[in-house]
């Protein structure tokens, strides 16, 4: 357990971080976007200070200086430089720039506006409130549905299988060597060492700040904003906020993400937040063409956001390839070249950390790419292997695999309205790239075409045996970034959406929603009451909040709702409706709703660490429920596990605490590969190298029918030598008590070298 003043002292280092972080963000982006304001400017401020703080976290872990105090202290010196170097009062040194940027074109109610553009002089058209209370009750929705994953994990532990098997365990190998060059080896099977680690990072940041891992269980809720924020933004310019934010919800409701993203530290949502979000930024940049150093500052944000989300996840690599021929293409042709430059430097720097890593390591920035063409490219050689990894394409044509695999797996993903979910972000992105009103969205509907396409193409989107493509279901993540550009596009393709038409365009948006999501379950569910005060707290309360907080003074008049948006520039203020001051009440109100989440922070953290992974939680699964519980005490112990299952779920060895070491034991090999040790000798002399206290053996993980393991021979190596004694057995797990060095010679016939490794069969 952690006490009150350990807890205090993380929930303080977290807010020191937060802050000057943020400060950092906003003074960057009032000196580089002085004319950006409201939402669009808060999307950048986001992206800029997730860079920030991934930046830090990357240059210290480069020197072995990633620890609390040094990050802490990083932060705090930005900050302190962000408000000598970039002083207040920017955006008013620019008053001479432009202040609208575009006037938009149609559009409901209040009026198009754009990234900083005066309130409406009129007041707002009728049913405008309303708008906000549905996009505001939607968001909570999608919260809520989310908290219901979360309370699982709170009430059980982390049981996601890839935050299990490397997502948790590179965050906690990056806290506790205080590095970020090193490759950490899960198993021998893939070499997901060599992934892009943004996401890791942060998380590794906050276990660094609390020594726990509470807060990666809501880790995700940021990016869930980000993704809600960035839908908003493409709407905004067109009046049609409210119907992209639900359109997008559309997605981020959906089976596939509500049972994987919450409570765990998968990186997919992620992903596709960030690339929601350059394009948001993209399409305020160009509605309107701001003077140019503003616009090509846009286009280096929106190019930073596109370099963290390629940064998280090589799948990011197809939309941002699209997404850079979008932007040259956009540019004048004077500044084609410029243009280029101003995208592709902040990307490579938001991105580029991890390939060059990769590089340096294994002779091949991706080295899960083995070859282009007839070309052979450095990688690490594999003697074990998963399962095949065949694409969509490989079965475009075979009906019983898409009778008996993917539509199944399509109605898991989007419910029984699936059909109507596909076709509608496919039309988004048709009608977008046919009918769109300007060129940036245009251009927009391909990225999310070439998006769909290139997912179609991915390795592993049907991977499984010959026939059999049994990870279609669980890959149908990697089309989420595209699906979801698709629909959020959607409702800009349509010219005239006004009076009637919106409104029942809306309420479509709304029946395929809570029909194909099951949004009925959150008032089913038995955990129902913490996802409602989890949406309560993350969006109904901060929203009441706000808008009491856009109250006048004097008068009390509440400021327009669907031309106004919330948090625009200070500069905007004199020309609001009323001539008043804006009122404390918001800032003072979620001031006072942060303090009251710390609170309530520690007795929710104090039940999740007392049952995460206890006897009792049934995770991981696979027999490793004892030997998981039995972890749950240990502390700074050296805990080595052979056999890919304990690979592939090896988490929960850390202990509650998170001091254990944990090693797979394998023998290394040229770029950066890793692979089974081979022989009985060669594998006590490994265990002996490692200094371990105990060792955890389990089978080979059969990807193809995981209730039927296959045999590894590491417990058969040790039952004989008597430094080597089993405390735990669970089925064909054992945890084994190391009392001194193994004996390598000792290995006797029975104990005889590996006559294969262990391999998935094809069949």
């Amino acid at each position: 357990m952690v006490s009150v003043g350990t807890y205090v002292v993380g929930a303080l280092s977290l807010v020191a971080v937060g802050l000057s972080i943020g400060f950092s963000a906003f003074r960057l982006r009032q000196r580089l976007l002085p004319v950006w304001g409201g939402p669009p400017a808060r999307l950048v401020e986001s992206v800029t200070a997730l860079a920030l703080l991934i930046w830090l976290g990357e240059l210290l872990g480069t020197f072995g200086l990633f620890y609390a105090w040094s990050l802490i202290g990083a932060s705090l010196l930005m900050a302190i430089l962000a408000a000598t170097l970039l002083p207040a009062g920017g955006a008013a040194g620019s008053a001479h720039l432009p202040r609208v940027l575009s006037r938009g074109e149609g559009g409901t109610a209040g009026g198009p506006r754009s990234v900083l553009d005066p309130p409406p002089p009129t007041p707002p058209a009728d049913g405008a409130p309303w708008l906000w209370v549905i996009t505001v009750g939607v968001i909570g929705l999608v919260v809520a549905h989310w908290g219901l994953t979360t309370k699982d994990a709170l009430d059980r532990g982390i049981f996601n299988f890839d935050s299990l098997w490397y997502h948790m365990p590179f965050a906690v190998d990056m806290a506790k060597s205080h590095s970020t060059t090193g490759l950490h080896y899960t198993e021998t099977v893939f070499t997901n060492w060599f992934y892009p680690q943004n996401s890791e990072l942060l998380h590794a940041i906050g276990i660094l700040l609390t020594q726990r891992d509470t807060l990666s269980l809501f880790l995700n809720f940021a990016f869930l904003a980000i993704a809600f924020l960035a839908a908003w933004c493409i709407g905004r310019p067109y009046g049609r906020g409210h119907l992209t934010v639900v359109a997008a919800a559309i997605v981020l409701e959906c089976h596939t993400l509500v049972v994987r993203e919450p409570g765990a530290a998968k990186n997919d949502l992620v992903a596709a937040a960030l690339l929601l979000a350059a394009v948001a930024i993209l399409i305020n940049a160009h509605v309107r063409p701001s003077p140019r150093a503003n616009s090509t500052w846009a286009i280096a944000a929106a190019g930073l956001a596109v370099g963290l989300a390629v940064g998280t996840k090589s799948t990011a690599v197809a939309m941002a390839f699209a997404l850079t021929v979008a932007v040259i293409a956009l540019a004048p042709a004077g500044r084609r070249w410029a243009a280029a430059g101003w995208w592709l430097i902040p990307a490579l720097l938001g991105g580029g950390y991890w390939y060059l890593r990769n590089l340096v390591v294994a002779g091949n920035p991706l080295p899960q790419a083995t070859s282009i063409g007839p070309i052979s490219l450095p990688h690490p050689e594999r003697l074990q292997e998963g399962r095949p990894d065949f694409s969509i394409v490989h079965y475009a044509t075979d009906t019983g695999v898409w009778r008996h695999y993917f539509t199944p797996g399509l109605h898991e993903a989007f419910g029984v309205l699936w059909p109507l979910v596909i076709a509608a972000a496919i039309a988004g992105g048709v009608l977008a790239l046919t009918r769109g009103r300007n060129g940036v969205l245009r251009w927009m509907g391909a990225v999310a075409l070439f998006g769909m396409l290139a997912y179609l193409f991915t390795p592993l989107s049907a991977a499984g045996a010959e026939g059999a493509p049994t990870g279609f279901a669980i890959n149908i993540r990697y089309a989420i970034p595209a699906l979801l550009l698709g629909l959020t596009l959607l409702p800009l393709a349509f010219k005239r959406l006004d009076g009637w038409r919106e409104w029942t365009f809306l309420g479509a948006l709304l029946a395929v929603l809570v029909i194909t999501n099951r949004a009925d379950a959150i008032l089913r569910d038995p955990d129902r009451a913490f996802a409602l005060a989890l949406a309560a707290a993350l969006v109904l309360l901060p929203a009441g909040i706000i808008w009491a907080g856009r109250l006048v003074v004097p008068g009390k008049r509440i400021l327009p709702v669907g031309g106004a948006d919330l948090g625009d520039h200070p500069e905007e203020q004199p020309h609001r409706r009323g001539g008043g001051t804006r009122s404390v009440t918001g800032p003072a109100g979620l001031i006072t709703l942060a303090l009251a989440v710390i609170v309530l922070g520690y007795p929710l953290q104090r039940h999740y660490l007392r049952d995460r992974f206890a006897l009792g939680s049934e995770i991981p699964g696979m027999n490793l429920e004892a030997a998981y519980a039995w972890a749950r005490d240990k502390s700074d112990a050296r805990i080595g596990i052979v056999g890919t299952t304990a690979g592939f779920l090896q988490y929960g060895f850390y202990g509650t605490d998170l001091s254990n070491d944990v090693f797979y034991l394998g023998e290394r090999g040229p770029h950066g590969a890793f692979n089974a040790i081979p022989t009985c000798s060669a594998f006590r002399t490994a265990v002996n190298d490692a200094d371990l206290e105990f060792l955890v053996t389990a089978p080979f993980l059969n990807f193809l029918s995981p209730s039927a393991p296959i045999a590894s021979p590491e417990a058969r190596w040790l039952h004989d030598d008597p430094a080597a004694t089993p405390i735990i057995r669970s089925g064909p797990v054992t945890v084994w008590k190391l009392h001194g060095k193994l004996a390598p010679s000792s290995c006797g016939p029975a104990n005889g070298p590996l006559r294969q490794i262990p391999d998935t069969p094809a069949g």
